[in-house]
């Protein structure tokens, strides 16, 4: 076994594997928790989910809006597919009540939840 030179830095101890076994002396890197954090939204199933357009961004090949709850302070970033939004017959200005079949996705370089639309019915 190789002795350690006194005065140098102990081992690295490995990062805690859950959230609930970090603490404050063995905290987790940022990127550990975004990488966990996408990984978990990931496994997630799409999902119908209604609300209201309150603003969007149309561009080629992709498009961002926002979808706000209908009932609640609460919104999150959707995007679509120009082919998802090809299908869709009603403009989706700011006002429109949409039901929107979705997959949640996390964006961990930017800690950015949305919902990536697979089908859009105003």
């Amino acid at each position: 076994m190789s002795e350690t030179p006194s005065g140098a830095a102990p081992a690295p101890q490995p990062l805690p594997e859950r959230a609930l076994d970090t603490t404050a002396e063995r905290p987790w890197p940022l990127r550990l928790l975004s990488a966990k954090m996408a990984d978990y939204i990931s496994k997630m199933s799409p999902v119908w989910v209604e609300g209201q357009i309150v603003e969007g961004n149309r561009r080629s090949g992709m498009s961002f809006f926002t979808l706000r709850d209908t009932a609640a302070d609460m919104s999150l970033r959707l995007t679509a597919y120009s082919q998802v939004l090809d299908r869709v017959t009603t403009p989706l200005t700011p006002g429109t009540h949409v039901v929107v079949h979705a997959k949640p996705a996390f964006y961990a370089k930017r800690g950015d939840l949305s919902l990536q639309a697979s089908e859009i019915r105003p």
